[in-house]
């Protein structure tokens, strides 16, 4: 594996910090102290119109409070396409970091304050960042990493992610009480300012410097930094000449605009139905892994275990706890293996686990309290194998099927398909659990073994790939003949067939200069 350079490690740092722990940590802000935040709603209300919400009522407000992560992160996905390339992605960067202050500040207010609103107000906008930042770290890290270390880099998030819920957890272990609480937003602020100032020495992505200002030596400057090259290396001059030929190939595509690439009906020709199915693939990748229940469960850990599996309340946050350090480990498999071993068997093997261990989590809690420590574990593995396969290569692997004329407006698509799936999932989850128990389970049961087959029958390898050599394997995949198009020829790709290629161009290249 290439050994990175300061710059992309920087990089990586950073969108970790602002993209990845800030995720987690929303994920699970509201886990640890949820009985406390629910009877102070409560207590508000009976203050205010002395009344007493029933607990049907209850319900319905604290899964909609959970929802506004969701509801929030797909606005902000949606607006991220237009502040990336109206600001560049390192602007756009500082200014979501920006949004994160308030929102972590009312939210800690709102207890003294006696406004619970405060709380709603908050997560929006903390989560209106992380929505727009979602894209922004997805789309930055693969305009700059290497091929060879682009899929550890973006793996990267869902570790992070880890170590922001693992934060979390950790702390509502002291501030899981009725006058604590508060507490557990406010040292989100420090990680935030830390995070800017790392922004502030790194160069803004190769090819928003190319869109928004047209300035081919700031560009190879840039790109040369995050390589840890000089910029008269051949590796520069043939990723600007890859990105040029890229962005003429791509040319009809992107002047169509971004939405006929999701329309499964409104092209014909066979370059146009490649990339559509390429990006419903993405779409469906997503999609499997909110239906997974990995995101949901990891939101209601607490109630799970609490009121699902009868732990004491003091046992099921101590288990929520547990779970989060051990899926730092597990987040570490993709890190270090998802570009040797590939993203196939990540996917497919993690849905595998997760079908076992929903009927084996089921099957527990029928049986009932004598099940306990089996229904945890059970609960624990659909946590920690999607951390390290589905969960993680999800992230990135969507990006990676989608031609980079098309990649920012199609990243912000897909995030928000996948943001409003897990709207309808989250919010239904919680009350539905309440009047059903665990049978609830079956929402995640059902889609699982659905999307195991599909994925498993349809997704392509993409580790160590360009996105022209993916779209090259689809197309064989649908017996179609597109010659040279995507890049490679799909009938002649055999290894000497690349090999003979590249030594051609690096003989003409040494010839030229």
């Amino acid at each position: 594996m290439q050994r990175p350079s300061f710059s992309i490690c920087i990089l990586s740092l950073a969108l970790c910090i602002s993209g990845g722990f800030q995720q987690g940590y929303i994920a699970s802000v509201l886990n640890p102290p949820y009985v406390y935040i629910e009877a102070f709603i409560n207590v508000t209300v009976t203050e205010r119109f002395g009344v007493v919400m029933s607990d049907d009522v209850l319900n319905t407000v604290w899964s909609f409070l959970n929802v506004i992560f969701p509801v929030a992160s797909i606005v902000g996905q949606f607006v991220a396409a237009w502040m990336c390339k109206r600001f560049g992605r390192r602007t756009t960067a500082i200014i979501t970091c920006l949004l994160y202050l308030p929102g972590t500040i009312m939210s800690s207010l709102a207890y003294p304050a006696r406004s619970f609103e405060m709380i709603f107000i908050g997560r929006f906008l903390w989560s209106l960042g992380n929505g727009i930042n979602a894209v922004n770290c997805t789309v930055w890290i693969i305009e700059c990493a290497p091929t060879s270390i682009r899929g550890a880099m973006g793996a990267m998030q869902e570790f992070s992610m880890a170590i922001g819920s693992l934060v979390c957890q950790t702390l509502g272990l002291p501030f899981s009480n009725e006058t604590l609480w508060p507490w557990i937003f406010a040292p989100n602020a420090p990680l935030v300012l830390l995070c800017i100032g790392l922004f502030m020495l790194i160069p803004d992505s190769p090819v928003s410097i190319m869109e928004r200002e047209g300035d081919v030596t700031k560009a190879r400057a840039s790109l040369a930094k995050y390589y840890g090259v000089s910029p008269d290396a051949p590796e520069i001059d043939k990723e600007m000449n890859q990105d040029k030929k890229k962005n003429q190939a791509n040319g009809s595509e992107d002047k169509q605009g971004i939405l006929w690439i999701f329309n499964p009906c409104g092209k014909n020709e066979d370059r146009m139905r490649v990339i559509q199915q390429a990006a419903w693939l993405g779409v469906m990748v997503k999609i499997a892994y909110v239906f997974t229940g990995a995101r949901a469960l990891r939101a209601y850990s607490t109630f799970v275990l609490y009121d699902l599996s009868h732990f004491t309340l003091e046992g099921a946050n101590v288990g929520s706890w547990i779970i989060s350090i051990l899926r730092i480990p597990f987040t570490l498999v993709p890190v270090l293996f998802v570009d040797r071993i590939g993203r196939r068997p990540l996917m497919n093997w993690s849905m595998v686990i997760t079908v076992i261990s929903l009927v084996v989590l089921m099957v527990s809690i029928i049986i009932g309290d004598v099940m306990q420590i089996p229904s945890a574990i059970a609960f624990a593995a659909i946590l920690l194998i999607n951390a390290g396969g589905l969960g993680s290569v999800s992230r990135f692997y969507a990006a990676e099927l989608v031609p980079r004329a098309l990649l920012l407006n199609a990243v912000s698509i897909l995030a928000g398909i996948e943001a409003f799936t897990k709207i309808v999932v989250e919010f239904a989850f919680y009350p539905v659990a309440n009047v059903i128990g665990v049978y609830s389970m079956l929402m995640f049961l059902i889609p699982s073994i659905i999307f195991l087959i599909a994925i498993w029958a349809m997704c392509p390898e993409t580790s160590n790939l360009s996105v022209h050599q993916v779209l090259d394997d689809i197309a064989r995949r649908k017996n179609l003949k597109l010659g040279t198009r995507f890049g490679l020829n799909v009938q002649t790709r055999s290894i000497s067939g690349v090999r003979n290629q590249m030594e051609s161009k690096l003989n003409r290249y040494y010839r030229r200069y």
